[in-house]
């Protein structure tokens, strides 16, 4: 920046002062090729300190857009301390796959002495300056732009380009900033982040704002909306598996003739009063470990994975065939198509009841699962739904208005038994599922 002053003790003459970069404001100033060299030492050494180095000088007569002539003043080092919980936020982000990178205006080295006290690589080709990007194509860009670590001396037309040769590149970007400069950049960002006391123009452009301006929330938010994904993805596997299972037992028994194994009154009670509740809170289940051990997800990731796919198509299969044979056998041998109803009732009732703390994890068996109480709702939207269905059962106007009959002990244990049974498949179903995809998932890293 240059100001220019006129009159007062300056009558006789204008005076122009200059602060900036100290190697540009050195640029301009008339020295001797040695002093300079000096003076560039010891720039650098102050910025290998993490200081950031603001250069003063002066000229008397001339005009404001005369870039030489300048009288060297001194140099200002500034030490901005780094955040305690930065460096081990940091690292808890490339652990779990996040590439962090520095974009600043501050001269490059230090801004490397910074990168390397909280912990990201630093050294030969990690760092670009905005003069060299400036003479970059966007192709040359694009191809360094992943493994550079460090962007110094960045104009905001130099943070736009950054951004869009990551995004170019297929990497999903956020961006942080605070100033009316930023903008650009944040609107081009996959997500926009500021902290609470940017802009108003940047704070527009944002999609998240930061209240605490702590990198360690960013970290928290990356891991939350792991937690949300993978609980999302649980709910659909989890309600899919049940419904699936009715309609192929609906639609086989249409195809054979026979009267319906279950009544629109049943597959409501099952779905809205036993296991509506534990739908719902399974979806608030806590983070497992090692959700941030994971690498990011593409995408365009499915809700419905391949494990959730797998489980679907087992326990649909699995409890089809189960109500169907029940069904068939009370209904062609003994004649009483109400009590192979009321069994068939009551399996597909209990059966999600009890798989669905398999359903808690897709990825780890369920004695590798957080402990049971760590959700403490599940526990007792389930037993709530176990009394819903004894209350089905032993309420003799309600039982009526459902079309059921009381079940033997001899019933009762084999629906119980068969619900154990599931459970069982669908910790064999994940174990064959999870195995397969660590071993493509592995070969691939080594093909990399």
């Amino acid at each position: 920046m240059i100001a220019g002053v006129t009159g007062g003790d300056f009558d006789t003459s204008n005076m122009f002062f200059l602060k900036g970069a100290p190697e540009i404001v050195l640029s301009m100033c008339d020295i001797d090729e040695s002093s300079r060299k000096k003076l560039m030492a010891e720039i650098d050494s102050w910025a290998d300190k993490g200081l950031r180095l603001i250069g003063f000088a002066y000229r008397k007569g001339g005009t404001v857009e005369e870039r030489e002539g300048y009288t060297w003043t001194g140099l200002v080092g500034l030490e901005d301390p780094i955040r305690g919980d930065v460096a081990k936020s940091i690292k808890a982000a490339q652990h779990a796959g996040v590439k962090v990178k520095i974009i600043t205006g501050d001269y490059s080295r230090t801004a490397e002495r910074i990168a390397s006290s909280i912990g990201l690589k630093t050294g030969k080709g990690r760092t670009l300056e905005g003069e060299e990007i400036e003479a970059m194509s966007d192709e040359e860009l694009q191809s360094r732009v992943t493994e550079t670590t460090v962007f110094a001396r960045i104009r905001p037309q130099e943070k736009f380009r950054i951004v869009d040769a990551l995004n170019k590149n297929k990497e999903v970007t956020a961006m942080i900033g605070d100033g009316v400069n930023d903008a650009p950049a944040l609107k081009r960002a996959n997500i926009g982040v500021v902290v609470g006391t940017a802009t108003d123009v940047a704070k527009e452009t944002a999609d998240l704002i930061l209240l605490d301006s702590h990198f360690s929330t960013i970290v928290s938010a990356i891991e939350e909306g792991r937690v949300i994904f993978a609980n999302v993805q649980k709910v659909v596997a989890f309600m899919l598996s049940n419904s699936f299972a009715e309609v192929l037992i609906i639609f086989m028994s249409i195809i054979f003739n026979w009267p319906a194994p279950l009544l629109i009154s049943q597959i409501l009670w099952i779905h809205l009063i036993c296991d509506g509740p534990s739908d719902v809170i399974l979806g608030f289940e806590p983070k497992e470990n090692g959700i941030m051990d994971e690498k990011p997800k593409s995408q365009k990731e499915p809700i419905l994975t391949k494990v959730g796919k797998i489980l679907i198509f087992v326990i649909s299969i699995a409890s089809a065939a189960f109500g169907l044979s029940v069904f068939n056998h009370y209904y062609r041998v003994h004649q009483d198509p109400a009590a192979g109803r009321s069994i068939v009732f009551a399996s597909l009732a209990i059966n999600s009841l009890i798989y669905i703390f398999a359903y808690r994890s897709l990825r780890v068996p369920i004695i590798h699962m957080n402990k049971l109480s760590d959700n403490k709702p599940l526990i007792w939207t389930v037993l709530i739904g176990y009394a819903t269905i004894f209350i089905a059962f032993v309420i003799p106007g309600l039982r009526n208005a459902l079309g059921l009959v009381m079940l033997s002990f001899s019933q009762w244990m084999l629906v119980i038994g068969f619900a154990l049974c599931l459970t069982l498949i669908v910790e064999i179903a994940k174990a064959i599922s999870n195995r397969k995809t660590t071993t493509t998932v592995s070969s691939q890293s080594a093909e990399d």
